[in-house]
């Protein structure tokens, strides 16, 4: 890939919804209306277009949620095509042949654009976990970025930024940030996954205030990102 590598901004925390799928409808109204009482203006919306492999779920089947997804104006990119492996787990893209991966991201693109009437800006792995051959298979299809892990691959150019840790919800009562406590409080450069489950509980909004308002966190998406440091 030969990219030069940078880190990302202190104090700054990139942020997305996971799973933007009909299958948690009303519950990604409700998470993204929790990001507005927030002040958040910036932040990537996952979409997952057949998630758990159930024609109900499929982005072609729910015109009006579609619709929803394209009137928050914020930035869209793909979430994994199914976010299922064939096992069940959620990682998806491990242990699959680069064909294979290649057709989902295909079909994944192309259902997004069909549905969303735009193109997914970037890819962004079920756990943020691949194989680093992901990355120029997302280029082939034509992705702008890819994120591995805490590697962010921006196909622009030759850049690839690095944030120190990454945060991941699990949508549940479980979910602990306590091994990110340490990296938050000195203002590390983070990523934030954000579930449309965690509305059910106040801990990741908790989380999201204080490190807007006392640590003096900066929210933004992946793209809008990019871009401010091109």
């Amino acid at each position: 890939m030969g990219k030069t590598e940078e880190r990302v901004r202190d104090t700054t925390a990139l942020l997305s919804l996971h799973d933007v799928s009909p299958a948690f409808e009303d519950d990604v109204v409700k998470s993204c209306d929790r990001m507005a009482d927030l002040g958040i203006e910036s932040l990537t919306l996952l979409v997952t277009p057949f998630y758990g492999m159930r024609m109900v779920h499929s982005l072609e089947k729910n015109d009006l949620f579609c619709q929803y997804v394209q009137s928050l104006g914020f930035e869209i990119s793909m979430h994994g095509y199914s976010h299922l492996s064939k096992s069940g787990a959620g990682d998806e893209f491990n242990k699959i042949s680069p064909d294979r991966a290649a057709a989902r991201l295909r079909s994944g693109f192309e259902a997004i654009e069909r549905g969303m009437n735009r193109r997914p800006s970037g890819f962004v792995p079920p756990l943020w976990q691949a194989p680093v051959k992901i990355v120029d298979i997302s280029k082939e299809v034509g992705f702008k970025y890819c994120i591995v892990g805490n590697r962010l691959y921006s196909h622009a150019d030759s850049r690839m930024l690095t944030t120190a840790n990454y945060l991941v919800s699990e949508g549940t009562a479980k979910t602990s940030f306590v091994d990110s406590f340490l990296e938050l409080e000195l203002g590390g450069p983070v990523q934030v996954g954000v579930h449309p489950l965690d509305h059910r509980t106040n801990k990741v909004y908790e989380l999201l205030q204080d490190m807007k308002d006392r640590l003096g966190y900066r929210f933004i998406g992946y793209r809008d990102y990019l871009v401010s440091v091109s």
